[in-house]
């Protein structure tokens, strides 16, 4: 079984570091860091890293190209199974083993932050939290997946059926085309819980998407597209926008 983990990165200087020690820590198979255009010291950090491959965007195109990049990596590379992980401390690294066993059995090994409830979990920001709830509703009802958590980028794949994929989202509504083009190709899922860390408060999600209701409008836009594109038939009306 070849194996391979993704770490999508923009400007992670302050995080590079200790991830990459806490996913070697727990897993000893290839390791790929996309670097999307980063401006600060992160490409600096990652030309003194050994037995670590690294994609180097130009410039920053977004978090979705840099997962889109991973696949085909895996693809061209013939990986058989492959995780992605965040490199800003909201994932946990001690879960890629469990999600390589777990993977095996199934297509996509999902994370949720919502699966399980516990005292420890932080609190999402409110409009992150409707929103995502509000995206992953209208996802299960095109894919009948039944996700809780539409949106976490901690994931085991099967290679093979992402080489069938056409992702051409580059930025964070990557997730909505994902799912609709797993449930064009008939892929299994299945999710699991996780920690709900949130240490990223500040994000940006670019220009106008900063503002929630313009980013939910978006999103519904890039569903309706997307389902339209595979002339995937879906009782959830995707136009409307309040």
């Amino acid at each position: 079984m070849k194996k391979l983990t993704v770490i999508p990165i923009y400007n992670e200087e302050r995080h590079i570091n200790g991830v990459l020690a806490s996913v070697r820590n727990y897993y000893d198979g290839d390791i790929l860091v996309v670097n999307d255009g980063s401006t600060d010291g992160s490409s600096a950090i990652l030309a003194g890293y050994c037995g670590v491959d690294v994609i180097t965007h130009p410039r920053n195109i977004g978090y979705g190209r840099s997962l889109a990049d991973g696949f085909r990596y895996a693809v061209e590379n013939d990986y058989d199974f492959l995780v992605t992980i965040d490199c800003d401390e909201q994932h946990e690294p001690h879960h890629i083993p469990e999600i390589f066993r777990a993977v095996v059995d199934t297509d996509i090994h999902s994370a949720s932050r919502y699966l399980r409830e516990a005292e420890e979990n932080d609190n999402p920001p409110a409009d992150r939290y409707r929103i995502n709830m509000a995206i992953t509703g209208m996802i299960n009802e095109i894919t009948g997946y039944d996700l809780t958590d539409g949106f976490c980028g901690l994931k085991g794949y099967r290679v093979k059926p992402l080489a069938e994929m056409d992702l051409r989202q580059d930025g964070y509504a990557f997730p909505l085309e994902f799912w609709v083009q797993a449930c064009r190709l008939g892929l299994k899922v299945t999710e699991f819980p996780i920690e709900r860390i949130y240490r990223n408060l500040n994000r940006t999600f670019g220009s106008t998407l900063d503002d929630p209701e313009k980013r939910l409008r978006y999103y519904r836009e890039v569903l309706r597209n997307e389902v339209q594109r595979w002339r995937i038939s879906s009782p959830l009306e995707l136009t409307r926008t309040t």
